[in-house]
């Protein structure tokens, strides 16, 4: 095993100890200290209250809508903001059009959107693809202008001594290079798309991770509230790994992502 395998292998293997001390401590602070359910379950607890309210095919369900609204959201952040990051900083008359717009728009919540997208999209799927886009958005064009900014304009030159130069030069040389700060906006973009979802389904929305949280209010059930929050942080947990093991893979292994 290599030394960058084995210091990977050894910040996961904290990283499990970690979470598996602070959910058993939960658990015993739950059962020794407050000892109302009503309170703060502990993690069982509140896994075997869902378990008599929730249905696997409604658990599966909520998760699926959930993804799907991230899927779609971020998807269309990351096609725009990459373009107009890369086109706004190789084309510098973009850069000039798009950067003060960008920038007055930037400081805006995107939970500020919501009663807009309401009006525009309704309560369907529209409004809450609109506000996961602006959330996830703005990072990503951020780093993939910064990304093509920072290429060397020696490898620039260099590259144009051997007749590479256009779009090739784009597509072939600085591309490339700017990769890496490319793939830390979409998982800065990736995490900001989660966790607006699930403020929008919270309070837009008939079904979601988020909305399966505000529901528990409606069955006076904090356990089923309880058990929505681990499922949010598990489910994110395992779409940021996974989304970072796909941009290593692109990047290759060695890549810090």
């Amino acid at each position: 095993m290599s030394m960058s395998a084995g210091s990977t292998v050894a910040r996961h293997g904290l990283g499990a100890i970690g979470a598996f001390a602070f959910l058993a401590l939960w658990e015993l602070a739950a059962r020794w200290v407050w000892r109302d359910v009503q309170v703060l379950p502990a993690p069982t607890q509140a896994i075997a209250i869902a378990w008599n309210h929730l249905t696997p095919s409604e658990l599966a369900g909520h998760v699926g809508i959930s993804l799907m609204r991230v899927a779609v959201g971020f998807t269309m952040a990351a096609a725009l903001g990459i373009t107009l990051g890369v086109a706004g900083s190789w084309y510098a008359w973009i850069g000039r059009l798009c950067r003060p717009v960008i920038d007055l728009l930037r400081p805006i919540p995107p939970l500020a959107w919501i009663p807009i997208a309401i009006v525009w999209f309704g309560l369907g799927e529209g409004s809450k693809w609109f506000v996961i886009f602006l959330g996830a958005f703005f990072p990503i064009f951020s780093n993939a202008y910064r990304g093509m900014d920072s290429v060397s304009p020696i490898l620039l030159r260099a590259a144009r001594t051997m007749d590479v130069d256009g779009v090739a030069l784009l597509v072939r040389v600085a591309l490339p290079a700017a990769l890496p700060d490319i793939a830390t906006g979409l998982r800065v973009g990736f995490g900001l798309a989660f966790g607006i979802l699930i403020a929008a389904e919270l309070i837009a929305a008939d079904s979601g991770m988020g909305y399966l949280v505000m529901q528990s209010r409606q069955i006076g059930e904090l356990g089923v509230a309880v058990f929505g929050i681990l499922l949010i942080g598990v489910v994110s947990l395992v779409s940021d790994l996974a989304l970072a093991a796909g941009l290593r893979h692109l990047l290759g292994r060695s890549a810090q992502i």
